[in-house]
């Protein structure tokens, strides 16, 4: 526990003022660069019904397979959800899952060049098997061993043509084999040298490697491996932090603390502790990982080290109230801000985030409805249709065509309501709980890259003309067809408006 008195965030400059400031779209500007040990996580859905007959063990009857990028991904999904531009660098095997990556990151609109293939390796992929939604075994595929010669030349390469335009560099090391300790240092000064901020998630108990960085970010158990002591009393981790911070020469050192918040040790001054607030917790898993992006956006955009590591808190503590591991949304974290409450304006996302959002609503064991349409003119059959719908899942996504989309397929004066309102028209509903907007003949490939649960329309199209539905089909999803009662012609409503007839 820290002691009752210590260097708090708010010494020395009114840091709640300073945070009620500042303009978080800025993050939108930044181009960060993820380096290090990318992995594939994988979620086997399926019912437990009875035990083998060849072990002591359950039957799990698969019923649904999702994916999300873990490891070093799990930062580039906490920046591309605050709204940050990706650049990747890393080693995976020239194999399936390895593709599975790549299309994971196109989901995201991150570019995968970055992301080099080796035939002796086997790209990391963790299975985790959960029978009725509870975890019963994990399977872990990797090759942990050190990257070679050819590796490094490569991404050397690949780090002097991106470094002109990066903002900041990203260190997430999971003792994979990707971050040699000379590549550690290459990137290292090559990021220094251009006056980036180069931030650190460690790994293991020899902390050489990150020597010369701007800050690294151990929780306290990692503390204790580098340090070879217990770190149990607040005066050894001050004690161990101040001279860990020395010895390798750091900006910064910031050590996460779970409950008890976070402590930072400046190049100048004296240690400030980061109290977090109570809340309750669900799951730690990835706040390390958000605690690194936020750190290398925070520094990049605001370049102090207390605001940035205050910020960084503060979304730590978002992630850990999720099941799950799960990134920090920047809707969120202006909450968490004090700026906003939530608002319609939460629902209306990006596709890159819906790809978040629908991504992690899946590992959870969530079923997600899909569907799409103008919704011009909003009646009561529009809104029985996507209430029925969301009763289907867990959550319901709505595809909004745009105005160009609308007019192309309904004609000249069409939509009447422009897309702005219909967005916010749809997000005021119960019902829906996400709207995004999109290009009417790009609705396969979103599909593909979404994949929803469930893909919904009404009764009055003929199945095997439903758009999208080969596609869903095809990665192993669902079509349904709900009945239309009411059938109401939005361009019937506009003529009779027209002639001045009554509804």
């Amino acid at each position: 526990m820290p002691p009752k008195k210590s260097h708090g965030a708010g010494e020395g400059s009114n840091i709640q003022e300073d945070l009620r400031n500042l303009d978080l779209s800025g993050f939108s500007t930044l181009r960060v660069l993820v380096a290090g040990d990318f992995m594939l996580d994988e979620y086997l859905w399926g019912r437990v019904e009875r035990i083998s007959p060849e072990a002591p063990v359950v039957v799990v009857e698969v019923e649904r397979e999702t994916r999300t990028l873990g490891g070093a991904g799990n930062v580039v999904n906490n920046l591309v959800a605050l709204g940050a531009r990706v650049e990747v660098l890393g080693l995976v095997g020239d194999d399936h899952p390895g593709q599975l990556l790549r299309q994971e990151m196109a989901r995201l609109g991150v570019d995968a060049a970055g992301l080099f293939a080796d035939r002796e390796r086997r790209t990391s992929r963790k299975t985790r098997v959960l029978g009725n939604s509870q975890q019963v075994l994990r399977i872990d595929r990797e090759t942990r061993n050190p990257a070679g010669p050819e590796f490094l030349a490569m991404a050397g390469q690949f780090l002097q043509d991106r470094l002109p335009e990066l903002s900041a560099i990203v260190l997430s090391d999971y003792a994979k084999g990707a971050l040699t300790t000379p590549l550690l240092q290459e990137v290292i000064r090559a990021g220094r040298g251009r006056g980036l901020p180069v931030v650190v998630d460690p790994k293991g108990a020899d902390y050489s490697g990150y020597a010369g960085a701007t800050v690294i970010t151990p929780n306290r158990h990692e503390m204790e491996l580098a340090a070879g002591e217990s770190l149990a009393h607040w005066e050894d981790l001050v004690r161990v932090g101040a001279r860990l911070r020395e010895s390798l020469s750091l900006d910064h050192l910031l050590v996460t603390l779970g409950p008890d918040g976070m402590l930072l040790f400046p190049r100048q001054g004296p240690e400030i502790h980061i109290p977090t607030q109570a809340r309750e917790v669900f799951d730690v898993s990835g706040a390390g990982d958000t605690v690194a992006a936020v750190m290398a956006l925070s520094l990049a955009r605001l370049h102090d080290p207390r605001l940035a590591a205050t910020l960084a808190n503060l979304a730590a503590g978002v992630v850990v109230g999720k099941v799950g591991t799960a990134p920090v949304f920047r809707a969120e974290l202006e909450r968490e801000l004090g700026r906003r409450g939530a608002s319609l304006e939460d629902k209306i996302v990006s596709l890159a985030e819906l790809s978040l959002q629908v991504a992690h609503l899946q590992a959870q064991g969530k079923k997600v409805v899909f569907t799409n349409g103008c919704f011009d003119l909003l009646h009561g059959g529009h809104i029985k249709f996507l209430e029925d719908s969301r009763r289907l899942g867990d959550a319901l996504v709505v595809a909004l065509d745009t105005d160009a989309s609308v007019r192309r397929v309904k004609g000249e004066g069409r939509p009447v309501i422009g897309e702005a309102q219909r967005r916010r028209i749809l997000a005021a509903l119960e019902a829906v709980d996400f709207v995004t907007v999109f290009e009417s003949d790009k609705l396969a490939e979103i599909l593909a890259s979404l994949k929803p649960d469930l893909l919904t329309k009404g009764s009055n199209y003929p199945e095997a003309r439903v758009a999208g539905r080969d596609t869903v089909l095809a990665y192993g999803g669902e079509v349904k067809l709900l009945p239309v009662t009411e059938s109401v012609s939005v361009t019937d409503l506009i003529q009779r408006i027209k002639n001045g007839e009554g509804g």
